[in-house]
């Protein structure tokens, strides 16, 4: 076992094998769909299937072309509207600080790092009992996580500034695996 950087205290078995630890499971969004990172939120805090997500944004009318917004491009009530259509109950609140927040979210974040300037998209950040603060990025492979694991590839979590309005989700999906408690 190798501790986490910075928390000496908190060990993980095999930092390389960080998502057995999660019970949430990091989706990416595909390339046929650029502004599929609402589907793929969507999915991880609802345990579906990204497929299974889309085919939901398509049924509540998000999935087409709507005025002057791209099909599955969403708007702050129009993912709180995909959150809710699946049965999940959400908080919308305002943006006070990592200090402030708690459980699982979706959460909108400057794209700015990315040279997609004054845009934003959605991210899904949870509390994690051993990795702290996990934010799971659907237009990146890796994952950022508040306290990095040693020896491993991650993302930094400093490139993440949520800004405005974000939704605390129900939390039905256990953020640490049974088989890794």
């Amino acid at each position: 076992m190798r501790p986490l950087a910075g928390n000496g205290c908190s060990l993980i078995p095999d930092p390389g094998q960080w998502q057995l630890h999660c019970g949430i499971q990091k989706l990416t969004q595909t390339e046929s769909d650029p502004y599929g990172c609402g589907v793929a939120c969507l999915a991880m805090v609802s345990g579906m299937s990204f497929a299974e997500a889309r085919a939901q944004f398509i049924n509540i009318g998000l999935g087409i072309r709507r005025s002057h917004r791209a099909a599955f491009s969403t708007s702050s009530r129009e993912m709180h509207m995909a959150i809710a259509s699946v049965g999940l109950l959400s908080d919308a609140k305002r943006w006070n600080g990592w200090d402030q927040f708690h459980g699982l979210g979706v959460l909108k974040v400057r794209d700015d790092w990315r040279g997609a300037f004054n845009k934003w998209h959605w991210v899904v950040a949870f509390r994690h009992p051993t990795l702290d603060l996990a934010i799971f990025d659907p237009h990146m492979a890796f994952p950022a996580f508040k306290h990095l694991l040693l020896e491993d590839t991650y993302l930094p979590f400093s490139m993440y500034e949520p800004k405005g309005e974000w939704f605390q989700v129900e939390q039905r999906i256990p953020l640490l695996c049974s088989s890794a408690r």
